[in-house]
């Protein structure tokens, strides 16, 4: 193994790497300010905050809901899902350290970005009941302000090499390999621009745009794994499971709570029947 202090992760060395064909970072590290050096992943991760957070501000003015405790739900999600996204890599990469402390030292690399997910959503919810704030309305405009972040933040693993793709002659290659970080930008930029609009014309009920975004999410991330080198290796193939379980978690909550007012529609009745069909019954 191999540390990658910029990309935040550490990947297995496979023949391909060290022979020198597998693509390199093509820009990790952005600009230079005297001895200072600005990391793509680290800069825009912080960019993919600021523009996520002030998304989260603007809507939630927009809706005329509470903003004056944003600014501090924003920060404490930031700081503990980093935290989370950490100590998911500590807990499967448990060998690599050689005590528990070494977990603070986030300078080596070593996120899990599903443990972070986790994590932040928690503490998101934990904040918007705190405040007692309209709970669905909340995590619709978190959705849209999360895929906009993501998507930022992404960019700076893109230049960083994060994740490396299959090897492919495929118009979609890029120094003959998947992008797999360029996916995700692009997926999480398509997701947010459809549910954007939807939210804009203000016709669904308050969270099912947040439960479009991340069964949406999940499903995109999902396939967009099974690209990578080593899709059904280690982490990789762990984080595949988790999404394939979370999608479903998604969709079975999201019919409980959603399912009576779909159902009142031919088209709803129809997805019913196909998803939950009679075979099953004698």
């Amino acid at each position: 193994m191999y540390p990658n202090f910029l990309a935040g992760e550490t990947r297995r060395l496979t023949p391909l790497a060290t022979s020198g064909i597998l693509p390199k970072e093509m820009l990790p590290v952005l600009f230079e300010l005297g001895k200072f050096k600005f990391y793509s992943f680290g800069t825009f991760i912080a960019l993919g905050t600021v523009i996520g957070g002030l998304l989260l501000f603007w809507l939630a003015k927009k809706r005329r809901l509470k903003t004056h405790h944003l600014f501090d739900t924003v920060l404490y999600t930031l700081l503990l899902s980093l935290a989370g996204a950490r100590l998911a890599y500590y807990f499967i990469y448990a060998k690599e350290f050689q005590s528990f402390w070494q977990v603070l030292y986030f300078w080596q690399g070593g996120l899990i970005a599903l443990g972070g997910i986790i994590v932040g959503f928690l503490v998101y919810l934990y904040f918007i009941r705190k405040e007692k704030d309209p709970i669905w309305q909340m995590l619709d405009i978190g959705a849209l302000s999360f895929l906009v972040a993501w998507a930022v933040g992404k960019v700076g693993c893109f230049l960083s090499g994060c994740a490396t793709g299959r090897l492919t002659d495929s118009p979609l290659a890029i120094n003959g390999a998947f992008p797999i970080d360029l996916f995700s930008i692009v997926w999480a930029g398509l997701l947010f621009v459809l549910l954007w609009r939807s939210w804009l014309k203000n016709k669904l009920s308050d969270g099912v745009i947040f439960f479009l975004a991340m069964e949406g999410f999940f499903l995109g991330e999902l396939l967009i794994k099974t690209l990578k080198i080593d899709f059904a290796e280690d982490i990789v193939r762990i984080e595949a499971v988790s999404h394939l379980l979370i999608i479903v978690a998604i969709y079975l909550i999201f019919w409980r709570l959603h399912g009576p007012k779909i159902e009142k529609n031919q088209i709803g009745q129809t997805i019913k029947n196909f998803v939950f069909r009679k075979r099953f019954q004698k």
